[in-house]
């Protein structure tokens, strides 16, 4: 038995919690992640998990093993990323998760100075507007559009600040109306995202005097992408809160116009998301500086 394959593989076990999220990380089939494990367990004489049909648990015998598990081999990998050359170049697959319509409208605009900067980098890139689970998927890196960062084990990088407006068509305010106070988006149709942390209840903070105003909308159309949600506020179908860098190639054009100017609206935060580690690979860390100067100049 390799040692120290089946320690890696036992250490993934217990973080992720699943021989079979375990056995996707390693790159091994559920029965060779068992017999890792059941050697480690006779190789030692003790027992290391208790498992049932929904649940993994460490023994306190296995609990201690895995502690002293995940010291040797952050120490290991502290020791070869010091002293292996190869890692000193970014090189090899880099798995990032984005939402789509950043993806779409910005990632992919200075993504391709990334490859060439960095050629021994391989993308596999997903975008999706689902948040997806970094360990259980196996990503390296997420990015995320947020107010408020939830408690996690993963390490938050912020990128830059996503500016926000509301804003509607010309057409649509010619038959309608235009807003003139935050109270008036009740009389109006709302266009809204409803994969926000809260689709209608919109924060306005007034220009004039710093008072702020959570206003709630009520929902003509909810859709669950940006873009989509734009191509809705162009056709005339209401009045929507969006990201600035969604909204301006409409705005040039006139095709839409910003409401309710004399309020600024809660900005987002873009964030890299990362797993934790005593180390971080070059390949995500030369990412995590890269997007920092892209995304900042992009989108701030």
């Amino acid at each position: 038995m390799d040692k120290l394959s089946a320690m890696r593989t036992y250490r993934r076990v217990v973080e992720l919690g699943s021989f079979r999220a375990a056995a996707t990380d390693r790159g091994l089939s559920n029965a060779g992640v068992s017999k890792q494990v059941i050697g480690l367990e006779a190789e030692l004489g003790a027992s290391l998990i208790t498992r049932t049909t929904r649940k993994l648990t460490t023994t306190e015998a296995g609990q201690a093993y895995f502690e002293r598990c995940v010291r040797i081999l952050d120490d290991i990998a502290e020791s070869e990323a010091a002293v292996t050359a190869t890692q000193a170049a970014p090189r090899g697959l880099l798995r990032i998760s984005a939402p789509m319509s950043f993806g779409l409208l910005q990632l992919m605009a200075w993504i391709p100075d990334f490859v060439r900067r960095y050629p021994q980098v391989q993308l596999d890139l997903v975008l999706n507007d689902r948040a997806s689970d970094l360990i259980e998927e196996g990503f390296d890196v997420a990015i995320r559009v947020r107010t408020t960062l939830p408690d996690s084990s993963l390490v938050a990088k912020r990128l830059g600040t996503v500016t926000r407006i509301v804003c509607a068509s010309p057409g649509y305010l010619a038959g309608a109306g235009t807003p003139a106070m935050p109270d008036d988006l009740l009389a109006h149709r709302a266009l809204v995202y409803s994969l926000s942390e809260s689709p209608t209840d919109w924060s306005l903070t007034s220009l004039a005097n710093g008072n702020m105003v959570c206003q709630r909308v009520v929902a003509a159309l909810s859709i669950n992408n940006s873009i989509g949600l734009r191509d809705a506020a162009v056709a005339g179908m209401g009045v929507a809160l969006m990201p600035v860098f969604i909204v301006a190639g409409a705005l040039k054009a006139g095709t839409l116009v910003q409401v309710l100017p004399q309020f600024r609206c809660e900005a987002h935060s873009l964030y890299a998301l990362y797993p934790a580690s005593r180390y971080i690979s070059p390949k995500v860390r030369a990412f995590v500086d890269f997007a920092t100067g892209a995304c900042t100049e992009a989108i701030d």
